[in-house]
Protein backbone atom coordinates (compact mmCIF):
# COMPACT_ATOMS: atom_id res chain seq x y z
CA UNK A 1 0.00 0.00 0.00
CA UNK A 2 2.61 2.45 1.21
CA UNK A 3 4.61 2.11 -2.38
CA UNK A 4 1.83 1.88 -4.35
CA UNK A 5 0.44 5.37 -3.19
CA UNK A 6 4.19 6.93 -2.63
CA UNK A 7 4.22 5.92 -6.26
CA UNK A 8 1.00 7.12 -7.18
CA UNK A 9 2.31 10.54 -5.84
CA UNK A 10 5.46 11.10 -7.22
CA UNK A 11 3.77 10.22 -10.78
CA UNK A 12 0.90 12.85 -10.28
CA UNK A 13 3.79 14.99 -8.93
CA UNK A 14 5.67 14.70 -12.17
CA UNK A 15 2.81 15.19 -13.95
CA UNK A 16 1.74 18.39 -12.39
CA UNK A 17 4.86 20.44 -13.32
CA UNK A 18 5.31 18.80 -16.34
CA UNK A 19 2.54 20.26 -17.61
CA UNK A 20 2.57 23.52 -15.58
CA UNK A 21 6.39 24.38 -16.71
CA UNK A 22 6.56 23.03 -19.63
CA UNK A 23 8.50 25.60 -21.02
CA UNK A 24 11.32 25.41 -18.88
CA UNK A 25 11.43 21.57 -18.72
CA UNK A 26 11.33 21.13 -22.29
CA UNK A 27 13.78 23.85 -22.88
CA UNK A 28 16.49 22.69 -20.28
CA UNK A 29 17.43 18.85 -20.14
CA UNK A 30 19.33 19.47 -16.99
CA UNK A 31 16.43 21.27 -15.11
CA UNK A 32 13.93 18.57 -15.87
CA UNK A 33 17.06 16.02 -14.94
CA UNK A 34 17.14 17.96 -12.27
CA UNK A 35 13.04 17.94 -11.16
CA UNK A 36 12.59 13.91 -12.06
CA UNK A 37 15.86 13.57 -9.69
CA UNK A 38 14.65 15.70 -7.26
CA UNK A 39 10.76 13.49 -7.11
CA UNK A 40 12.71 10.43 -7.32
CA UNK A 41 14.85 11.32 -3.39
CA UNK A 42 11.41 12.42 -2.30
CA UNK A 43 9.44 8.93 -2.97
CA UNK A 44 12.46 7.25 -1.50
CA UNK A 45 12.98 9.97 1.70
CA UNK A 46 9.02 9.92 2.53
CA UNK A 47 9.44 5.61 2.49
CA UNK A 48 11.71 6.13 4.91
CA UNK A 49 9.43 9.25 6.81
CA UNK A 50 6.70 6.57 6.87
CA UNK A 51 8.05 3.56 7.59
CA UNK A 52 10.23 5.65 11.13
CA UNK A 53 7.36 7.30 12.49
CA UNK A 54 4.28 4.80 12.08
CA UNK A 55 2.56 5.88 15.07
CA UNK A 56 0.79 2.20 15.66
CA UNK A 57 4.17 0.15 15.76
CA UNK A 58 3.21 -1.09 19.26
CA UNK A 59 0.01 -2.96 18.22
CA UNK A 60 1.78 -4.18 15.10
CA UNK A 61 3.86 -6.12 17.26
CA UNK A 62 1.23 -7.34 19.56
CA UNK A 63 -0.76 -8.35 16.43
CA UNK A 64 2.35 -10.37 15.42
CA UNK A 65 2.39 -11.93 18.98
CA UNK A 66 -1.16 -12.60 19.11
CA UNK A 67 -0.35 -14.37 15.30
CA UNK A 68 2.16 -16.28 16.77
CA UNK A 69 -0.10 -17.57 20.06
CA UNK A 70 -2.69 -18.79 17.86
CA UNK A 71 -0.67 -21.41 16.73
CA UNK A 72 -0.10 -23.12 19.83
CA UNK A 73 -3.85 -23.48 20.75
CA UNK A 74 -5.86 -23.70 23.23
CA UNK A 75 -6.09 -20.19 24.21
CA UNK A 76 -6.94 -19.37 27.57
CA UNK A 77 -9.35 -16.80 28.57
CA UNK A 78 -7.37 -14.55 30.26
CA UNK A 79 -4.95 -14.11 27.34
CA UNK A 80 -8.29 -13.64 24.89
CA UNK A 81 -9.09 -10.90 27.35
CA UNK A 82 -5.57 -9.42 27.49
CA UNK A 83 -5.43 -9.66 23.30
CA UNK A 84 -9.34 -7.93 23.38
CA UNK A 85 -7.91 -4.94 25.54
CA UNK A 86 -5.07 -4.60 22.88
CA UNK A 87 -7.51 -4.45 19.78
CA UNK A 88 -10.18 -1.96 21.41
CA UNK A 89 -6.87 0.15 22.23
CA UNK A 90 -5.63 0.49 18.50
CA UNK A 91 -9.46 0.82 17.32
CA UNK A 92 -9.63 4.12 19.71
CA UNK A 93 -6.39 4.96 19.50
CA UNK A 94 -6.47 5.00 15.31
CA UNK A 95 -10.70 6.55 16.51
CA UNK A 96 -12.50 3.21 14.42
CA UNK A 97 -15.18 0.95 15.96
CA UNK A 98 -14.15 -1.30 18.31
CA UNK A 99 -17.26 -3.56 18.81
CA UNK A 100 -16.78 -3.54 22.07
CA UNK A 101 -20.37 -5.15 22.93
CA UNK A 102 -19.64 -7.81 20.61
CA UNK A 103 -16.11 -8.66 22.58
CA UNK A 104 -17.72 -8.63 25.83
CA UNK A 105 -20.06 -11.15 25.27
CA UNK A 106 -17.41 -13.30 23.42
CA UNK A 107 -15.20 -13.10 26.43
CA UNK A 108 -18.48 -14.13 28.72
CA UNK A 109 -19.31 -17.47 26.74
CA UNK A 110 -14.59 -17.91 27.08
CA UNK A 111 -15.40 -17.69 31.25
CA UNK A 112 -18.28 -20.37 31.28
CA UNK A 113 -18.81 -22.66 33.86
CA UNK A 114 -16.34 -25.85 33.18
CA UNK A 115 -18.87 -28.43 32.70
CA UNK A 116 -18.59 -26.95 29.10
CA UNK A 117 -15.36 -27.08 29.09
CA UNK A 118 -14.69 -28.42 25.67
CA UNK A 119 -17.92 -26.40 23.96
CA UNK A 120 -16.01 -23.61 25.62
CA UNK A 121 -12.34 -24.36 24.28
CA UNK A 122 -13.60 -24.56 20.60
CA UNK A 123 -15.61 -20.67 21.37
CA UNK A 124 -12.41 -19.68 22.36
CA UNK A 125 -10.22 -20.93 19.47
CA UNK A 126 -13.00 -19.28 16.96
CA UNK A 127 -12.87 -15.75 18.88
CA UNK A 128 -9.08 -15.77 19.19
CA UNK A 129 -8.66 -16.34 15.21
CA UNK A 130 -12.12 -13.86 14.46
CA UNK A 131 -10.07 -11.29 17.12
CA UNK A 132 -6.80 -12.00 14.94
CA UNK A 133 -8.46 -11.10 11.23
CA UNK A 134 -10.35 -7.92 12.94
CA UNK A 135 -7.34 -6.58 14.28
CA UNK A 136 -5.50 -7.71 11.36
CA UNK A 137 -8.08 -5.54 9.29
CA UNK A 138 -8.48 -2.39 11.91
CA UNK A 139 -4.79 -2.05 11.89
CA UNK A 140 -4.33 -2.57 7.90
CA UNK A 141 -7.34 0.28 7.57
CA UNK A 142 -5.18 2.70 10.25
CA UNK A 143 -2.52 2.30 8.23
CA UNK A 144 -3.95 2.80 5.36
CA UNK A 145 -5.56 5.95 6.73
CA UNK A 146 -2.47 7.58 8.43
CA UNK A 147 -0.28 6.96 4.97
CA UNK A 148 -3.05 9.18 2.58
CA UNK A 149 -2.80 11.97 5.72
CA UNK A 150 0.55 12.06 5.70
CA UNK A 151 1.59 11.15 1.86
CA UNK A 152 -0.86 13.96 1.29
CA UNK A 153 1.21 16.07 3.86
CA UNK A 154 4.72 15.48 2.67
CA UNK A 155 3.65 15.88 -1.36
CA UNK A 156 2.21 19.33 -0.31
CA UNK A 157 5.55 20.23 1.32
CA UNK A 158 7.40 18.89 -1.45
CA UNK A 159 5.34 20.61 -3.78
CA UNK A 160 5.69 23.86 -2.42
CA UNK A 161 9.54 24.02 -2.21
CA UNK A 162 10.09 22.87 -5.43
CA UNK A 163 7.29 25.36 -7.05
CA UNK A 164 9.26 28.05 -5.21
CA UNK A 165 12.11 26.74 -7.30
CA UNK A 166 10.82 26.71 -10.71
CA UNK A 167 8.75 29.76 -10.34
CA UNK A 168 12.35 31.57 -9.73
CA UNK A 169 13.97 29.54 -12.69
CA UNK A 170 10.79 30.92 -14.52
CA UNK A 171 11.25 34.63 -13.61
CA UNK A 172 15.02 34.10 -14.77
CA UNK A 173 14.47 31.99 -18.19
CA UNK A 174 13.34 35.09 -20.32
CA UNK A 175 16.88 36.62 -19.84
CA UNK A 176 19.14 34.03 -19.62
CA UNK A 177 17.60 32.52 -22.74
CA UNK A 178 18.43 35.65 -24.40
CA UNK A 179 21.75 35.32 -23.13
CA UNK A 180 22.26 31.61 -24.28
CA UNK A 181 22.67 30.49 -20.63
CA UNK A 182 21.06 27.32 -19.75
CA UNK A 183 18.25 27.99 -17.13
CA UNK A 184 19.94 24.65 -15.31
CA UNK A 185 23.31 26.72 -14.15
CA UNK A 186 20.80 27.86 -10.86
CA UNK A 187 20.14 24.20 -9.97
CA UNK A 188 22.18 24.90 -6.90
CA UNK A 189 20.27 27.55 -5.96
CA UNK A 190 17.97 25.04 -4.17
CA UNK A 191 20.85 24.53 -1.77
CA UNK A 192 20.28 28.08 -0.54
CA UNK A 193 17.93 30.95 0.32
CA UNK A 194 18.49 33.75 -2.07
CA UNK A 195 16.45 36.80 -0.79
CA UNK A 196 14.27 38.99 -2.67
CA UNK A 197 16.76 41.69 -3.14
CA UNK A 198 19.57 39.48 -4.05
CA UNK A 199 17.18 38.06 -6.88
CA UNK A 200 15.91 41.38 -8.50
CA UNK A 201 19.64 42.51 -7.86
CA UNK A 202 20.24 39.39 -10.64
CA UNK A 203 17.36 40.32 -13.01
CA UNK A 204 19.10 43.68 -13.03
CA UNK A 205 22.59 42.39 -14.32
CA UNK A 206 20.65 39.83 -16.55
CA UNK A 207 18.07 42.53 -18.20
CA UNK A 208 21.91 45.13 -18.66
CA UNK A 209 22.95 42.15 -20.41
CA UNK A 210 20.04 41.09 -22.67
CA UNK A 211 18.96 44.37 -23.73
CA UNK A 212 22.07 46.31 -24.29
CA UNK A 213 23.99 45.70 -27.92
CA UNK A 214 27.13 47.01 -26.73
CA UNK A 215 27.54 44.56 -23.69
CA UNK A 216 26.11 41.62 -25.28
CA UNK A 217 28.89 42.10 -28.24
CA UNK A 218 31.15 42.43 -25.70
CA UNK A 219 30.51 39.10 -23.76
CA UNK A 220 30.61 37.44 -27.05
CA UNK A 221 33.81 38.97 -27.87
CA UNK A 222 35.51 37.99 -24.87
CA UNK A 223 34.07 34.46 -25.38
CA UNK A 224 35.50 33.80 -28.30
CA UNK A 225 39.09 35.33 -27.65
CA UNK A 226 40.74 32.03 -26.93
CA UNK A 227 39.03 30.85 -30.60
CA UNK A 228 40.43 33.41 -32.25
CA UNK A 229 43.98 32.58 -31.50
CA UNK A 230 44.99 29.65 -33.73
CA UNK A 231 48.80 28.15 -33.74
CA UNK A 232 50.18 26.45 -36.75
CA UNK A 233 52.97 23.65 -37.13
CA UNK A 234 53.85 21.68 -39.80
CA UNK A 235 54.06 17.98 -38.85
CA UNK A 236 55.10 14.38 -40.49
CA UNK A 237 52.11 12.15 -40.94
CA UNK A 238 51.86 8.71 -41.82
CA UNK A 239 48.88 9.04 -44.09
CA UNK A 240 47.00 5.53 -45.10
CA UNK A 241 45.53 5.19 -48.74
CA UNK A 242 43.09 2.85 -49.92
CA UNK A 243 43.24 1.99 -53.79
CA UNK A 244 40.67 0.04 -55.72
CA UNK A 245 42.41 -2.84 -57.75
CA UNK A 246 41.33 -5.30 -60.14
CA UNK A 247 42.90 -9.10 -59.82
CA UNK A 248 42.44 -11.87 -62.17
CA UNK A 249 40.23 -14.59 -60.84
CA UNK A 250 41.05 -18.49 -61.59
CA UNK A 251 38.33 -19.96 -60.37
CA UNK A 252 35.24 -17.19 -62.65
CA UNK A 253 34.40 -18.39 -66.35
CA UNK A 254 32.84 -15.01 -66.30
CA UNK A 255 34.54 -13.83 -69.83
CA UNK A 256 36.43 -15.14 -73.23
CA UNK A 257 39.84 -13.83 -72.85
CA UNK A 258 41.51 -16.35 -75.77
CA UNK A 259 41.79 -19.39 -76.94
CA UNK A 260 43.91 -22.52 -75.11
CA UNK A 261 44.29 -26.33 -75.78
CA UNK A 262 42.56 -28.91 -73.30
CA UNK A 263 39.87 -31.07 -73.07
CA UNK A 264 37.04 -28.85 -71.89
CA UNK A 265 34.18 -30.38 -74.21
CA UNK A 266 31.72 -27.06 -72.61
CA UNK A 267 34.34 -24.87 -74.07
CA UNK A 268 35.28 -26.37 -76.96
CA UNK A 269 35.44 -24.12 -80.20
CA UNK A 270 32.84 -25.12 -82.83
CA UNK A 271 35.43 -25.74 -85.65
CA UNK A 272 36.65 -28.65 -83.46
CA UNK A 273 33.12 -30.09 -82.53
CA UNK A 274 32.27 -29.79 -86.63
CA UNK A 275 35.06 -33.25 -86.45
CA UNK A 276 32.80 -35.14 -84.93
CA UNK A 277 30.31 -35.15 -87.99
CA UNK A 278 32.64 -36.99 -90.12
CA UNK A 279 33.57 -40.90 -88.95
CA UNK A 280 36.92 -40.41 -90.52
CA UNK A 281 37.42 -37.00 -88.32
CA UNK A 282 36.23 -38.27 -85.39
CA UNK A 283 39.23 -40.38 -84.84
CA UNK A 284 41.08 -37.31 -84.91
CA UNK A 285 38.69 -35.68 -82.56
CA UNK A 286 39.47 -38.59 -80.03
CA UNK A 287 42.77 -38.69 -80.38
CA UNK A 288 43.16 -34.60 -79.66
CA UNK A 289 40.63 -35.15 -76.51
CA UNK A 290 43.03 -38.12 -75.21
CA UNK A 291 45.93 -35.15 -75.85
CA UNK A 292 44.25 -32.44 -74.47
CA UNK A 293 44.95 -30.86 -77.49
CA UNK A 294 41.50 -29.56 -78.54
CA UNK A 295 41.32 -25.66 -78.93
CA UNK A 296 39.18 -24.70 -76.64
CA UNK A 297 37.61 -20.95 -75.40
CA UNK A 298 39.91 -19.45 -72.26
CA UNK A 299 37.84 -18.18 -69.44
CA UNK A 300 38.18 -15.81 -66.35
CA UNK A 301 36.58 -13.77 -63.84
CA UNK A 302 37.76 -10.45 -62.92
CA UNK A 303 37.61 -9.63 -58.84
CA UNK A 304 38.22 -6.24 -57.09
CA UNK A 305 41.03 -6.25 -54.09
CA UNK A 306 41.32 -3.12 -52.12
CA UNK A 307 45.00 -2.59 -51.39
CA UNK A 308 46.46 -0.16 -48.68
CA UNK A 309 49.44 1.42 -48.30
CA UNK A 310 51.03 4.03 -45.99
CA UNK A 311 52.71 7.52 -47.53
CA UNK A 312 54.65 9.91 -45.38
CA UNK A 313 53.88 13.34 -45.92
CA UNK A 314 54.69 17.32 -44.18
CA UNK A 315 51.36 18.70 -43.55
CA UNK A 316 50.50 21.82 -41.81
CA UNK A 317 47.94 21.67 -38.81
CA UNK A 318 45.94 24.01 -37.45
CA UNK A 319 44.72 23.86 -33.83
CA UNK A 320 42.31 26.06 -31.78
CA UNK A 321 43.85 26.56 -28.14
CA UNK A 322 41.66 24.85 -25.57
CA UNK A 323 39.53 26.94 -23.55
CA UNK A 324 40.83 27.00 -20.50
CA UNK A 325 40.05 28.57 -16.88
CA UNK A 326 39.71 32.23 -16.11
CA UNK A 327 40.50 34.88 -13.90
CA UNK A 328 38.30 38.08 -13.21
CA UNK A 329 38.85 41.33 -11.77
CA UNK A 330 36.50 43.10 -11.04
CA UNK A 331 36.70 46.61 -9.38
CA UNK A 332 34.28 47.50 -6.88
CA UNK A 333 35.44 51.26 -5.85
CA UNK A 334 33.99 54.23 -5.04
CA UNK A 335 35.03 55.59 -8.51
CA UNK A 336 32.95 52.27 -10.12
CA UNK A 337 29.48 53.27 -8.24
CA UNK A 338 26.68 53.23 -10.34
CA UNK A 339 26.56 52.50 -14.17
CA UNK A 340 30.20 51.24 -14.02
CA UNK A 341 29.49 48.24 -11.73
CA UNK A 342 26.64 47.04 -12.55
CA UNK A 343 28.33 46.81 -16.15
CA UNK A 344 31.58 45.32 -14.70
CA UNK A 345 29.35 42.94 -12.56
CA UNK A 346 27.01 41.33 -15.52
CA UNK A 347 29.75 41.23 -17.79
CA UNK A 348 31.66 39.20 -14.78
CA UNK A 349 28.51 37.41 -14.22
CA UNK A 350 27.90 36.49 -18.00
CA UNK A 351 31.37 35.50 -18.05
CA UNK A 352 31.36 32.88 -14.83
CA UNK A 353 27.79 31.36 -15.97
CA UNK A 354 29.37 30.49 -19.65
CA UNK A 355 32.57 29.47 -17.57
CA UNK A 356 30.57 27.13 -15.55
CA UNK A 357 28.43 25.89 -18.21
CA UNK A 358 31.22 24.83 -20.12
CA UNK A 359 33.06 23.24 -17.21
CA UNK A 360 35.86 25.64 -16.85
CA UNK A 361 37.51 26.55 -14.14
CA UNK A 362 36.43 30.70 -12.98
CA UNK A 363 38.06 32.65 -10.47
CA UNK A 364 36.79 35.55 -9.03
CA UNK A 365 38.48 38.83 -7.47
CA UNK A 366 36.71 41.66 -5.96
CA UNK A 367 38.42 44.53 -5.43
CA UNK A 368 39.26 48.58 -4.42
CA UNK A 369 41.76 48.48 -1.40
CA UNK A 370 41.50 45.29 -0.07
CA UNK A 371 40.25 41.88 -2.27
CA UNK A 372 37.49 39.50 -1.96
CA UNK A 373 37.85 35.96 -3.59
CA UNK A 374 35.19 33.46 -4.46
CA UNK A 375 36.89 30.25 -6.64
CA UNK A 376 34.00 28.80 -8.86
CA UNK A 377 36.47 25.77 -9.14
CA UNK A 378 35.09 24.74 -5.46
CA UNK A 379 31.73 23.03 -5.03
CA UNK A 380 30.24 26.54 -4.95
CA UNK A 381 26.01 27.80 -4.95
CA UNK A 382 25.12 30.05 -7.64
CA UNK A 383 23.96 31.91 -4.27
CA UNK A 384 27.36 32.66 -3.48
CA UNK A 385 28.05 34.22 -6.63
CA UNK A 386 25.55 36.46 -6.37
CA UNK A 387 26.24 37.70 -3.12
CA UNK A 388 29.92 37.83 -4.04
CA UNK A 389 28.73 40.23 -6.78
CA UNK A 390 26.80 41.95 -4.84
CA UNK A 391 29.72 43.24 -2.54
CA UNK A 392 30.68 46.59 -3.03
CA UNK A 393 33.75 48.18 -1.35
CA UNK A 394 33.37 51.80 -1.77
CA UNK A 395 36.76 52.62 -1.32
CA UNK A 396 39.98 53.68 -3.40
CA UNK A 397 41.33 51.64 -6.18
CA UNK A 398 44.49 49.46 -5.74
CA UNK A 399 44.86 46.55 -8.51
CA UNK A 400 48.19 45.78 -7.44
CA UNK A 401 46.74 43.38 -4.29
CA UNK A 402 44.16 42.04 -7.09
CA UNK A 403 46.98 41.32 -9.53
CA UNK A 404 49.67 39.81 -7.44
CA UNK A 405 46.73 37.52 -5.66
CA UNK A 406 45.95 36.66 -9.34
CA UNK A 407 49.76 35.87 -10.58
CA UNK A 408 49.51 33.35 -7.31
CA UNK A 409 46.38 31.75 -8.56
CA UNK A 410 48.33 31.46 -11.95
CA UNK A 411 50.74 29.32 -10.06
CA UNK A 412 48.66 26.16 -9.22
CA UNK A 413 47.74 23.15 -11.55
CA UNK A 414 43.84 24.40 -11.87
CA UNK A 415 44.79 27.62 -13.45
CA UNK A 416 47.30 27.32 -15.64
CA UNK A 417 47.27 28.86 -19.07
CA UNK A 418 44.28 30.77 -17.49
CA UNK A 419 43.30 34.30 -18.66
CA UNK A 420 42.67 36.83 -16.66
CA UNK A 421 40.14 40.00 -17.47
CA UNK A 422 40.19 42.96 -15.13
CA UNK A 423 37.09 44.95 -15.68
CA UNK A 424 37.61 48.54 -14.08
CA UNK A 425 37.52 52.23 -14.73
CA UNK A 426 41.42 52.17 -14.68
CA UNK A 427 41.03 55.63 -12.26
CA UNK A 428 44.25 54.24 -10.33
CA UNK A 429 48.24 54.96 -9.79
CA UNK A 430 50.79 52.96 -11.99
CA UNK A 431 51.81 49.64 -11.27
CA UNK A 432 55.40 48.66 -10.31
CA UNK A 433 58.09 47.45 -12.06
CA UNK A 434 58.38 44.25 -10.60
CA UNK A 435 54.31 43.15 -11.08
CA UNK A 436 54.46 44.23 -14.76
CA UNK A 437 57.95 41.82 -15.09
CA UNK A 438 56.05 38.98 -13.26
CA UNK A 439 53.10 39.79 -15.35
CA UNK A 440 55.54 39.74 -18.56
CA UNK A 441 56.96 36.29 -17.15
CA UNK A 442 53.51 34.59 -16.77
CA UNK A 443 53.07 35.40 -20.44
CA UNK A 444 55.50 33.14 -21.64
CA UNK A 445 53.89 30.16 -20.10
CA UNK A 446 50.67 30.66 -22.26
CA UNK A 447 48.20 33.37 -19.62
CA UNK A 448 46.64 36.07 -21.03
CA UNK A 449 46.28 39.48 -20.03
CA UNK A 450 42.69 41.43 -20.89
CA UNK A 451 41.20 44.48 -19.66
CA UNK A 452 37.74 46.54 -20.00
CA UNK A 453 37.68 49.95 -19.52
CA UNK A 454 34.30 51.12 -18.46
CA UNK A 455 33.95 54.33 -18.75
CA UNK A 456 35.90 57.25 -20.56
CA UNK A 457 37.73 58.51 -17.97
CA UNK A 458 40.82 56.28 -17.27
CA UNK A 459 44.67 56.50 -17.50
CA UNK A 460 46.36 59.03 -19.91
CA UNK A 461 49.28 56.94 -19.62
CA UNK A 462 48.71 53.47 -21.51
CA UNK A 463 50.53 50.67 -19.80
CA UNK A 464 51.32 49.00 -23.72
CA UNK A 465 52.63 46.35 -22.77
CA UNK A 466 50.77 44.55 -19.89
CA UNK A 467 48.05 43.70 -21.71
CA UNK A 468 47.10 41.47 -24.74
CA UNK A 469 43.75 42.80 -25.64
CA UNK A 470 42.05 45.93 -23.84
CA UNK A 471 39.01 47.24 -24.65
CA UNK A 472 37.07 50.70 -23.86
CA UNK A 473 33.35 50.44 -22.87
CA UNK A 474 31.18 53.73 -23.02
CA UNK A 475 27.87 52.87 -21.21
CA UNK A 476 25.85 55.72 -22.61
CA UNK A 477 26.56 55.07 -26.43
CA UNK A 478 26.96 51.36 -25.88
CA UNK A 479 30.03 52.04 -28.02
CA UNK A 480 33.64 49.51 -27.66
CA UNK A 481 36.81 50.82 -29.39
CA UNK A 482 40.32 48.28 -28.22
CA UNK A 483 43.00 50.39 -27.70
CA UNK A 484 45.70 48.30 -27.05
CA UNK A 485 46.32 45.22 -29.58
CA UNK A 486 49.22 43.81 -28.05
CA UNK A 487 49.53 40.52 -29.89
CA UNK A 488 48.64 41.84 -32.97
CA UNK A 489 51.98 44.04 -32.65
CA UNK A 490 53.73 41.43 -32.03
CA UNK A 491 52.56 39.83 -35.03
CA UNK A 492 52.31 42.59 -37.06
CA UNK A 493 49.07 42.38 -37.86
CA UNK A 494 46.77 45.72 -38.38
CA UNK A 495 45.06 46.82 -35.42
CA UNK A 496 41.11 46.93 -35.55
CA UNK A 497 39.91 50.36 -33.64
CA UNK A 498 36.11 49.82 -34.11
CA UNK A 499 33.63 47.84 -32.17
Amino acid sequence: MQLDSLASAASNIDDNFRQKYSLLLRGSDSVASHVAERIRLWQLASAEELKAEFPFTQYEQQLSDWQTRNQSPPVSSAELAAAVADYVALCRAAKLPDNQSFWQRELAAATASQTVEKKVQVDSAVSARLLRDEWQKALDKARAEWELERISMLRRQFMEELEAFLQLLQQLHQQLEMLGLDPGMFLDLSKGNLSAQEIERFKRWATYLANDPGVRSLCDLLGKLRQLELSERIERAQVRYTQDIELPDINSREEIIGIRLGRDIEHVLPSELALLADPETSILFDLKYVESRLMCFDMQGIQRVQQHHQKEELRSVEEAAKQGPMVICIDTSGSMSGMPETVAKAVALFIAGKARQQKRACYLINFSTGIETLDLGDDFGMEALIKFLGMSFHGGTDAIPALDHALGVMQSEAYERADLLMISDFIMAGLPGQLRQQIEQQRTHGNRFYSLVVGNCFMTQRLTSLFDHEWVYDPHSSQIHELIGFQRKLDGRPENHSA
